[in-house]
């Protein structure tokens, strides 16, 4: 892509060389959006790295021991590195070019070549710790889609490998969902194993954003039902980002009826994907166009399928 700016899913490595990933497409001043994940001690498995983020999440990233940012639009912090921090910016489509051309030299880059063949798209990246070069023997393989046009592609023609029975455990455990629940949200085409590797397939619309301009106001807890039009590749996106019709508020305020849901938790985006009517519960925000945020810090909330 010949790119200059910062995209989800990015690496960068600060001057002290920890390891953050990039989980905004928002390119403010002085500042990235992007969340510590490694930092080396030298006795960590990923090449004397740790692992500073072991589990995705909101609750897990507000935890995190890196510099804060308030940002008036939103009414919260979110984590960020300045840009004057910045040593390295790693991106994934690189990467892939660089394997691509190639032998490869570990398990995760011959893995990466298949599951590459079998998506069945050009656009496409690798993130993680293969990107930066840190991958050991039982690391997780982490392949970009880049657009909505292939991420629509790869949701209609890619058919997964092996189920990876151990994330519905996972995430059951990390989000205090039941069994079933989590069932709901697993799909085969974004996470499942090839060869005893673990994969994941993530989104990324590669168009970048600017800050937004409006002040928004947060409401309180709210839980609704509402429709969705299914197929809508901004679900796969992070945040999701989905409009709501017909929407029944079950319990909250009801003069403010949001028209749009907003998630900070990747682990719902496949439901919002294939579901035509969900029930959802998060932080209702006054914005131009009132929004329901899943995975606020004060409101995690949660999204379940009803159709």
């Amino acid at each position: 892509m010949g790119r200059g700016y910062f995209l989800d899913k990015d690496v960068l490595v600060d001057k002290d060389w920890d390891i953050y990933l990039v989980y905004s497409n928002v390119n403010p001043y002085g500042y990235v959006y992007a969340m510590l994940k490694y930092t080396y001690t030298g006795k960590g498995l990923w090449r004397g790295y740790e692992r500073v983020l072991k589990y995705y999440g909101v609750k897990n990233m507000v935890r995190l021991n890196q510099e804060f940012s308030m940002e008036p639009c939103n009414g919260v912090t979110f984590p960020i590195l300045k840009l004057s921090r910045v040593f390295k910016h790693l991106k994934p489509e690189e990467k892939v070019t660089e394997l691509i051309r190639r032998s490869p030299k570990s398990m995760q880059e011959a893995i990466f070549l298949d599951v590459y063949t079998a998506l069945g798209v050009t656009e496409v990246g690798v993130t993680g710790s293969l990107l930066v070069g840190i991958n050991h023997s039982k690391s997780d393989l982490d392949v970009v889609v880049y657009g909505c046009k292939n991420a629509l592609d790869v949701m209609s023609n890619f058919n997964g490998f092996e189920e990876d029975k151990e994330w519905v455990i996972e995430t059951s455990r990390n989000y205090g969902l039941s069994i079933d629940h989590s069932r709901q949200l697993y799909d085969k085409r974004m996470r499942g194993l090839i060869k005893g590797v673990k994969f994941s397939i993530l989104f990324v619309d590669p168009r970048p954003q600017r800050p937004c301009k409006d002040v928004c106001k947060r409401r309180g807890e709210i839980t609704i039902k509402a429709e969705l039009e299914s197929g809508d590749c901004k679900a796969l996106f992070y945040p999701s980002e989905v409009p709501l019709y017909n929407v029944n508020i079950l319990s909250g305020e009801t003069k403010l009826r949001p028209k749009i849901l907003v998630s900070y938790e990747g682990i719902y985006s496949a439901l919002l994907f294939s579901s035509r009517k969900i029930e959802a519960k998060g932080m209702l925000v006054e914005c131009e166009r009132p929004i329901i945020v899943v995975g606020d810090r004060d409101v995690p909330g949660y999204i379940r399928r009803v159709l």
